[in-house]
């Protein structure tokens, strides 16, 4: 069985552009916390782009296209189909009115189905594993990653440049499958920049090791981003896998 926790907050800026959705739960901001005991979820976070040029509205659209894959089987391709047609809409967004034409988002998003999962990224919102050490699972699509996948040393402020996104040009997701690969104990991880920006490895490591439940691990591990003086939104979603169903408080 999975322990889910997703926790929204739009942190110290004025304006909340994070959205997520765990199993048809739809998340604009706070906790929700649920557990899966068939072992199936899908679980979505979105970082919307644009600021006051609606990115909000971007990241509220894809994550609801999202949702509507909960119930189904879901594979790579029918996640690639979803992102290609919601990327088609919010540029049909973009150039019907003026206020919105900057707007877009990344995804990240994970389904397991029992003993497999999937995980689909566009953008630099991340998809992390955690089994005694923290493993990143998606791909970065930031000028930052480009330069160190040339061996160079990356620019100043490239971290926030991203190459691929949701309402853009290029929107092709990056997706990993993992056959047989869910255990017993696995944690894995979605979350902001606003998250993973100010934390490493260590600080997830030193959390997720700890003996806590999964709700209040997210909320651990917020909290220290906050205290790391996360200057943006931000966003979490956690899911372990279980041996056997526990109360959730």
């Amino acid at each position: 069985m999975l322990e889910l926790a997703c926790i929204v907050e739009k942190g110290i800026r004025e304006y909340n552009d994070d959205r997520a959705s765990i199993n048809g739960k739809y998340v604009e901001e706070g906790t929700y916390i649920t557990q899966a005991p068939d072992g199936i979820c899908l679980a979505i976070v979105c970082d919307g782009l644009g600021g006051y040029s609606n990115g909000h509205k971007a990241a509220e659209m894809c994550v609801k296209a999202m949702m509507q894959l909960y119930g189904e089987k879901v594979t790579g391709s029918i996640i690639e189909s979803q992102l290609s047609r919601t990327n088609d809409e919010i540029e049909d967004f973009q150039r019907k009115d003026r206020n919105h034409s900057n707007m877009s988002t990344t995804v990240a998003g994970l389904y397991i189905n029992g003993d497999d999962f999937i995980a689909f990224n566009v953008g630099d919102t991340r998809i992390y594993r955690y089994r005694s050490y923290l493993s990143q699972l998606s791909t970065d699509h930031s000028k930052w990653q480009d330069q160190l996948d040339l061996g160079l040393t990356p620019e100043s402020g490239m971290e926030s440049v991203l190459t691929r996104c949701i309402g853009g040009q290029f929107a092709e997701p990056e997706i990993l499958h993992g056959i047989d690969r869910v255990f017993t104990d696995d944690v894995y991880i979605i979350c902001t920049d606003g998250v993973w920006g100010v934390l490493d490895a260590e600080d997830f490591e030193g959390v997720l090791s700890q003996d806590v439940s999964t709700s209040n691990a997210a909320a651990l591990l917020m909290e220290l981003a906050k205290k790391n003086n996360s200057q943006d939104n931000l966003s979490i979603i956690l899911i372990r896998r279980l041996s056997k169903c526990r109360i959730v408080i």
